[in-house]
């Protein structure tokens, strides 16, 4: 587990958070810039110490400024991934992995030839840092990371340099890391189709505070979470599992006692994680009939919540009302009173089959 608490200073900047991270989990520090968030991970990775307070991963104190305790960088165990790779230029690949290889501590042990495999590495390995790509650059820097057998490994907004179709490429390869290794993250990020596609846990920065944190399913999809929900590409986070593939490009999924049809094509059995922006969401007060929408959710209003534009957000819990499944709707003020919108009010639920982000984040950053 990822236990922090800590206070820091700098000039005009003052950082003040507490949170804590399941371990195993990919956790993603997120926020605008200036929020903190690249700050917070060099706490955490021992390049900056707190004022105040303690920093502890796995059990061991990395950081407890009650104790005058500090734990360098370099025997902490932390695997760094920044913005642009930052490999040796004078080196070509081979050597860059060495020379983190070299200076490995105890820790993640994967064989170096799974690491060159599934990141893709082998034809590279005689070029130097300046004949890569930016998506090859950062495959590099993932692999060295790895090679230093981390404990814990620190990226720090990896994909920002990155076009779209290589951002996607890395958040595949990172995914299959998580899976096949259980590489246990902190990733620092301001885009949220990235954290969509990655994370499991979430600490959302602003000014310096940590106004929301806890698993990303429990975040999305509330009205009381303003720095997400207020966003324009609000929505919800849906945990399916796929029960049926129509050999068509769509997929019929279930989420709690009821299905609803995603344009996806994956095995039946996959989990498979979607995003549903709230303005893609239509509300009826009876169900319609004569209509394209393939998706309807029975649902029942949870919450409502007046937004910053006039507009209103509707939290609706799938199905009963105690549902872990939720959704929001973003809908007019006018709109809300004729429906007589109300907590409690049983109303369906209207979902495009084209509309649902799945995976959850491909479309964000597919299009961003």
């Amino acid at each position: 587990m990822i236990d922090v608490d800590v206070r820091f200073e700098r000039d005009e900047f003052s950082l003040q958070v507490a949170f804590t991270a399941p371990p195993g989990s990919v956790t993603a520090l997120f926020g605008a810039s200036g929020a903190g968030k690249s700050t917070l991970l060099d706490i955490v990775g021992g390049a900056l110490r707190p004022a105040s307070g303690h920093v502890r991963y796995a059990g061991a104190t990395l950081t407890d400024t009650a104790r005058d305790f500090h734990v360098p960088v370099e025997e902490r165990g932390i695997g760094w991934v920044f913005q642009e790779g930052l490999l040796f230029p004078h080196l070509d690949v081979h050597d860059n992995l060495n020379f983190a290889a070299r200076r490995a501590k105890a820790g993640l042990q994967i064989p170096r030839a799974r690491i060159l495999e599934v990141l893709g590495l082998g034809a590279l390995l005689r070029r130097r840092p300046h004949e890569l790509s930016g998506g090859e650059r950062q495959r590099v820097a993932i692999a060295r990371a790895l090679l230093s057998r981390p404990r814990l490994m620190l990226l720090d907004e990896p994909l920002a340099s990155l076009d779209a179709p290589r951002k996607l490429e890395i958040l595949a390869l990172l995914e299959t890391l998580r899976r096949e290794f259980a590489v246990p993250m902190l990733y620092v990020t301001h885009s949220l189709g990235e954290v969509l596609r990655l994370a499991d846990h979430m600490v959302v920065l602003e000014r310096g505070r940590a106004v929301a944190s806890g698993a990303i399913g429990d975040l999305f999809g509330r009205t009381d979470t303003p720095l997400l929900s207020e966003r324009a590409d609000a929505g919800a986070l849906l945990d399916l599992q796929v029960i049926a593939n129509d050999r068509a490009g769509s997929v019929t999924a279930r989420i709690g006692a009821q299905t609803m049809v995603v344009a996806a094509d994956v095995r039946v059995g996959t989990n498979l994680r979607a995003y549903v922006l709230a303005n893609e969401v239509i509300l009826a007060s009876a169900r319609p009939t004569g209509i394209s929408v393939r998706n309807v959710l029975q649902s029942v209003v949870t919450r409502l919540a007046h937004r910053n534009d006039g507009s209103v957000m509707v939290e609706l819990a799938l199905g009963e009302t105690d549902s872990p499944h939720r959704l929001l709707a973003n809908v007019t003020l006018a709109a809300a009173r004729e429906l007589g919108l109300a907590p409690g009010q049983a109303v369906h639920a209207l979902i495009k089959t084209v509309s649902v982000d799945a995976p959850a984040g491909a479309r964000a950053i597919g299009t961003g």
